[in-house]
């Protein structure tokens, strides 16, 4: 993980080497709390879609806020002050009272740190200054109502005024989705119409053909952004509907749960040209999805999803579908690609394409790709076939 700093102490902080722009980039994404659990995964767009996740402990020192804060003025000053009867660490700014950014700890304000001093809270952004290394924070926007109660000396304690909540999640996604197409699903939690910051969701997925995957698009995939948010990539490599589920432990302690319908359909394929001289031998409906194009074909009463890829001579077939399938092994063979070399075997699929059957396609069954089946240039060169592909048109034609 590229992008982690681990901060033990302030001393360390200091040690750490690293460029203050990197860690305020770092900040920019995680609240300045001492321990944090946060996941990170690589996003990978492959079909169908799975779930890509680690989980690692994050300790993050209290410099970290201070870090990417501004300079302090110089008419600061230090003050006495109380919080929930104890005292709190306050400073007079322009003879305004700020606090210290532990109080959203204190009241348990959903928060979350944005470099500069800035912290997002429910409904809004906060902007902090730093006197002596801390970030302090206007004492009325630390909690939905902060009551101040005047002491002796002149001075106040500050107490957090319990409020009503109207905590609920909303699902954002399209009703209707063609197969095998990503569908862009945003998750919101939200207190009345305002998002809440930096909170754990978990989401989960059921389908009618049982294929049902999601995979996070943001990198802290079940962590809500400033704005109270989350959002994924959902597929289905066949026409399906897919529930959504999201479950929340709100910050009452309450569980919040949120269900929602997708529906996946076939994908629509109008009658494309042919060019002069040519026949049709077979026609399917495609998708584009990240300058990709991906369609469906039959295997033993089986569909199954292939990406089209004429710059690969070879089908590539995975050991889990090869398995399913009975393919034969006719052979070991070592391959090479991008991520190196990786052994392999020869086989042979039949596959059924707009209906109609192509028997005993030469293919490479690879036991450590776990991606989409990828159908290569082999096919056409092997048999003299041509390749139309329409966007306009959204088919694969295969013409002789």
């Amino acid at each position: 993980m590229n992008d982690t700093l681990i901060f033990h102490n302030a001393a360390d902080a200091g040690k750490a080497g690293e460029t203050l722009a990197r860690a305020e980039k770092w900040l920019s994404k995680r609240s300045p709390i001492l321990i944090q659990e946060s996941r990170h995964m690589p996003v990978k767009r492959i079909f169908p879609i799975s779930l890509l996740c680690a989980s690692s402990i994050l300790t993050v020192g209290l410099p970290c806020v201070q870090a990417a804060a501004a300079t302090a003025d110089p008419s600061y000053h230090a003050i006495r002050a109380e919080l929930e009867g104890k005292p709190f660490s306050a400073i007079s700014v322009q003879n305004q009272t700020y606090i210290q950014w532990g109080a959203l700890q204190v009241f348990k304000t959903p928060y979350e740190y944005l470099a500069n001093g800035k912290f997002a809270i429910t409904g809004g952004v906060i902007q902090g200054v730093v006197f002596h290394g801390t970030t302090y924070l206007p004492w009325a926007e630390v909690a939905a109502k902060v009551k101040a109660v005047r002491l002796k000396d002149g001075e106040f304690n500050f107490i957090d005024v319990p409020v009503s909540h109207d905590y609920h999640i909303v699902i954002d996604g399209s009703e209707n989705v063609s197969a095998g197409a990503a569908e862009t699903l945003q998750v919101t939690v939200l207190d009345g119409h305002q998002g809440v910051p930096h909170q754990w969701i978990h989401i989960a997925v059921t389908s009618t053909d049982g294929q049902a995957k999601v995979t996070p698009v943001a990198e802290e995939q079940d962590v809500t952004d400033k704005n109270g948010a989350c959002e994924y990539a959902l597929g289905a490599p066949n026409p399906a509907t897919l529930t959504v589920q999201v479950t929340w432990k709100d910050p009452s302690g309450k569980q919040q749960t949120a269900s929602d319908d997708i529906t996946f359909k076939s994908a629509a394929a109008t009658e494309t040209p042919v060019p002069a001289g040519e026949q049709v031998v077979a026609t399917a409906p495609v998708l584009f999805d990240d300058d990709a194009v991906y369609f469906q074909a039959q295997a033993n009463n089986q569909t199954t999803m292939f990406q089209l890829d004429t710059g690969a001579y070879e089908t590539l077939i995975t050991k889990k579908l090869a398995d399913a399938l009975h393919l034969p092994n006719l052979g070991n063979v070592q391959i090479e690609g991008v991520g190196g070399k990786a052994t392999a075997y020869n086989s042979e699929i039949s596959l059924t394409i707009g209906g109609v059957r192509f028997n005993n396609i030469p293919c490479v069954v690879e036991s450590s790709y776990t991606g989409t089946p990828l159908f290569g240039y082999r096919f056409f060169s092997d048999n003299g076939y041509d390749l139309l592909v329409s966007q306009k048109h959204n088919t694969l034609t295969i013409l002789s």
